[in-house]
């Protein structure tokens, strides 16, 4: 398989100039999957850290307590809204609806709102735009709005603050997903313009050689030259995620000179 043959091909610096005859779609899978090593320890980290936080609702009610009177008839438990009613509460507070025990099936989507259902918390940003929370994921414990309702002075904020934090990590399979794909396609993205830089710089080379890799080919060769420092990136990913990408293209940089200056002349001279 052309993948196990490239693999090979990135550690043997001697020929690995005449290994870029293969049609361009093999290496741009392959760089793929190499962008996907390197991007792992941080993609590890989002899911650990459970993505971007949304902290809007845990700021506002860290900024101002509502002072809301909340449903004493409705709780969370079971990974559900429990209401003995079928009626709707709705409140405000710094610009956001928040309204328990909706029964709609339709969300006015130019309203910023959060709307509590029975098995569901639904995000909605004003701006045509929706998130579904599924099963209270944020609440672990039994809620009950009554003991909310009675807290006074700093217990009350602490518990809205609280209650704050369980609503954003009710969304937080769709925030991991949406950190994941946006990491992963922000690097896919930036590695493929640093290839495009780096194989530019190359196209000085030119200049010294009689003859030399093509603007393509040279692409082909540092796809093939991102196997060694997107592997030593991981390694050093696990345990400093954030310097991982530093790493890889200071390493990708440094390696790549030092392959065309001891390698390159025997082939191109």
């Amino acid at each position: 398989m052309f993948l196990a043959r490239f693999f090979s091909y990135s550690f043997h610096y001697r020929e690995i100039f005449s290994k870029v005859g293969e049609k361009f779609w093999k290496y741009f899978i392959y760089f793929l999957i190499i962008t996907m090593i390197n991007v792992f320890p941080l993609n590890y980290l989002i899911v650990k850290e459970q993505g971007w936080r949304l902290n809007f609702v845990e700021e506002s009610f860290t900024l101002e307590t509502p002072n809301w009177v909340l449903p004493d008839t409705c709780s969370i438990s079971g990974s559900k809204l429990v209401c003995t009613t079928t009626d709707s509460y709705t409140y405000e507070h710094m610009g956001i609806t928040y309204v328990f025990n909706y029964q709609g099936s339709d969300y006015d989507l130019t309203k910023k709102q959060i709307l509590f259902k029975t098995d569901s918390i639904v995000y909605v940003n004003g701006d045509n735009a929706t998130m579904v929370g599924y099963g209270y994921k944020g609440f672990t414990d039994n809620f009950s709005f009554l003991s909310l309702n009675l807290a006074q002075g700093d217990d009350k904020a602490a518990m809205y603050i609280a209650f704050g934090q369980q609503i954003e990590a009710s969304f937080s399979n769709y925030i991991v997903f949406y950190t994941l794909m946006v990491n992963t396609m922000t690097s896919i993205g930036l590695n493929m313009l640093f290839l495009v830089l780096l194989a530019l710089v190359l196209q000085l080379f030119r200049f010294g050689y009689s003859k030399f890799f093509t603007f393509i080919d040279s692409i082909k060769f540092l796809m093939l030259m991102m196997t060694l420092p997107a592997l030593l990136s991981f390694g050093i990913g696990l345990y400093e995620p954030a310097f991982s990408p530093v790493f890889f293209q200071l390493g990708m940089g440094i390696l790549t000179m030092v392959v065309m200056l001891v390698y390159g002349k025997r082939v191109f001279a």
